[in-house]
């Protein structure tokens, strides 16, 4: 490799990371308080956990159509976890799948019915729509589930393996969650 390519490939990079850092000092400023810009004081670190959010993050904002502030839910034993509206999750190597049909994860066993079968009309899903993954979701990001009431209520969260997921419906077996899907 010649220096001249080295070089610029420096200067590229150095471009890059400037670029980013303006971005991240834009989305940082853009949710301070205009009046109180005097007492505005944060670090390099601020500016670093701001631009990891906003990287880790880019498809959930796409439905706001612009930044906003992000916010991290905790689901289960699971912290730090970002809501997708539509973006499939891919948290963990054995999701769910049509093919695998049932399994067992977190402590419960996993089973998923389809829209395509069982409507659902009565269901009342705010902002429900099929996400990329095939996963009915509502309007939040949370994967539409089904469980016996006496094992999880409706309106529990709970972590799936293929993603977080809140209890919709009922009709399954205790200790089972059914996964509202559109394969």
């Amino acid at each position: 490799m010649k220096l001249g390519q080295i070089a610029n490939k420096k200067v590229i990079s150095t471009f890059v990371a400037s670029m980013m850092f303006l971005l991240v000092l834009y989305v940082s400023l853009s949710q301070v308080n205009i009046k109180k810009l005097s007492s505005l004081s944060a670090s390099i670190n601020d500016a670093v956990r701001v631009e990891e959010t906003v990287l880790d993050t880019n498809e959930g904002l796409s439905k706001e159509n612009g930044l906003t502030k992000i916010e991290y839910v905790t689901v289960g034993g699971y912290d730090h976890i970002v809501l997708k509206y539509s973006e499939a999750y891919n948290l963990f190597s054995n999701a769910l799948t049509p093919s695998r049909g049932a399994q067992y994860f977190d402590g419960h066993k996993e089973t998923y019915y389809s829209e395509r079968v069982l409507p659902g009309n009565g269901l009342n899903i705010p902002g429900r729509h099929v996400a990329d993954d095939g996963t009915v979701r509502d309007g939040e990001g949370y994967i539409s589930v089904a469980a016996d009431p006496a094992f999880m209520s409706r309106g529990t969260v709970l972590m799936t393996s293929l993603g977080p997921a809140k209890v919709y419906d009922t009709g399954c077996a205790y200790g089972t969650i059914d996964i509202y899907v559109n394969w």
